[in-house]
């Protein structure tokens, strides 16, 4: 059997909404991107409890009614009612509520990929805004609504229009692992080899668990990640296809983002959609979380400001638009080891990029474990010259942090130190006064030159995802 891993905060407050269904009903809304164990997280929380799991399929309205009656029930071990053939949902909810509040016992009632009921009965929100306000709300139910299809997630219960709206006691979205949880995963290998492979696939557990940390990277890109046919290499096509009726558009947008155009003005002049068509598309794929959008982190109005930068959303996915997409034609010629030398490069600059973006998951822990003093705003800075890693802020203490991440082959020397310090003095924040901290990520560590500047100059040093050095 496999071992459930992480989802710690998940799960105690699953537990928290339980312990409450002994005083009243408890409407939970479980929603993330798929394959993100949304069902083994609920799976486990509901193995020693009494309670009902039942998983929507693409079918028809009377099929769903019928097979979800029945799965209900017959998990309940409710024999009276298993093969009752209800007419409708109302009737399904009028005896669901009864029979739990007879019984008086707390029950959980799991649907899974709820979207599915939508997309087969439009009033399916509606007729389950009946069934708990009426029936099951005043009973010890704990009812589960999840769903991978974020958008549709939404529009049925959790936007202000949708009949669920208000109702529900707690909203989970589910997120990707951290490196340090995705590290699980991947325990056979040395810090470069685990952190190549997160660069590679993200937090994603199904994804995670696919790869073998045993073998070399270029073994994974080759017999897993690139193999014709294989999960990884049709998935993010599937994902795509699956989210959009139309997903031509969306594929050719974070293709071309994959690719660096990361601008606005960039993205409009590629495309035959002019600039009231484009922030539609670009809104929609920010709301499902497939791309993020940036501003340098000191701008003061971030939802209007035109320094805009956007970028693929997670590790999996731009690895598919920066690398497999725009070379279809190599890796469909199968020799996929020339494939993957010929693009060296590319890959490096995949597993830097990573490296970047995570540089902050290593900051926030070094603050909690009081290496730093407490910061409460991350993110990248540039301007029109000069680009910043990472800047950390502190608003109230007026102090900031300024980081610097190298995916280096060699020892970071204290050169890289001193353009940092240059490069901060370009940051206009805070006050003249403001207190300013550094430091400094490696994967390959530091020269010893720089391990005794950093007892002086009070930097931080972090070589792989672990403080090596901090004299702050």
């Amino acid at each position: 059997m496999t071992k459930f891993i992480g989802r710690v905060e998940e799960m105690e407050e699953l537990n928290r909404l339980w312990d409450k269904t002994n005083e009243e009903g408890q409407l939970v809304i479980i929603y993330g991107k798929r394959r993100i164990g949304k069902t083994e997280l609920v799976k486990e929380f509901i193995k020693d409890k009494t309670s009902a799991y039942y998983l929507a399929t693409k079918t028809s309205a009377s099929d769903q009614l019928s097979t979800a009656s029945q799965t209900i029930f017959g998990d309940l071990k409710d024999e009276v009612v298993v093969n009752i053939k209800f007419e409708n949902w109302r009737n399904f909810f009028d005896v669901l509520g009864a029979r739990i509040a007879e019984n008086d016992t707390p029950k959980i009632i799991v649907v899974d990929e709820f979207p599915y009921l939508a997309e087969s009965d439009p009033a399916i929100s509606s007729l389950f805004q009946y069934g708990w306000d009426e029936r099951l709300k005043k009973t010890k139910t704990m009812l589960i609504l999840m769903g991978s299809s974020i958008s549709m997630m939404y529009k049925h219960t959790l936007n202000y229009s949708a009949p669920l709206y208000g109702r529900r006691n707690s909203s989970m979205l589910i997120e990707p692992f951290t490196f340090q949880e995705a590290k699980k995963f991947l325990d056979k290998g040395n810090f470069e080899k685990q952190f190549s492979l997160f660069a590679l696939v993200g937090g994603i557990p199904a994804y995670l668990s696919q790869l073998d940390s045993s073998k070399s990277v270029d073994w994974n890109l080759v017999n897993i990640l690139l193999r014709k046919n294989s999960f990884l290499r049709t998935e993010p096509e599937l994902l795509i296809s699956e989210e959009f009726q139309e997903p031509r558009t969306y594929l050719t947008i974070l293709k071309a983002i994959g690719l660096n155009q990361t601008k606005f003005g960039e993205l409009s002049n590629n495309f035959s959609l002019d600039n009231t068509q484009l922030p539609f598309y670009l809104k929609t794929l920010l709301e499902l979380r497939l791309i993020k959008k940036e501003v340098p982190i000191t701008e003061k109005n971030p939802e209007t400001s035109k320094k805009g930068s956007y970028s693929i959303g997670d590790n999996f996915l731009r690895f598919f638009f920066s690398f497999v997409l725009p070379n279809t034609s190599m890796i469909e010629s199968e020799d996929l080891e020339m494939v993957v030398k010929l693009k060296t490069q590319t890959l490096k600059h995949l597993f830097a990029k990573a490296y970047e973006d995570t540089t902050t998951e290593f900051i926030k822990k070094a603050i909690k474990d009081e290496y730093l003093p407490s910061f409460y705003q991350f993110g990248r800075w540039w301007d029109s010259s000069t680009e910043i890693d990472l800047v950390c802020l502190n608003e109230p203490d007026d102090s900031i942090l300024f980081v610097e991440t190298k995916w280096n082959d060699k020892p970071v020397d204290s050169k890289i130190y001193w353009e940092l310090v240059s490069k901060s003095e370009s940051v206009k924040w805070g006050s003249n006064a403001r207190k300013k901290y550094f430091a400094l990520v490696s994967k390959n560590g530091f020269t010893d030159e720089l391990k005794q500047l950093s007892k002086e100059q009070k930097i931080l040093l972090i070589q792989g995802d672990v403080v090596l050095q901090n004299y702050i």
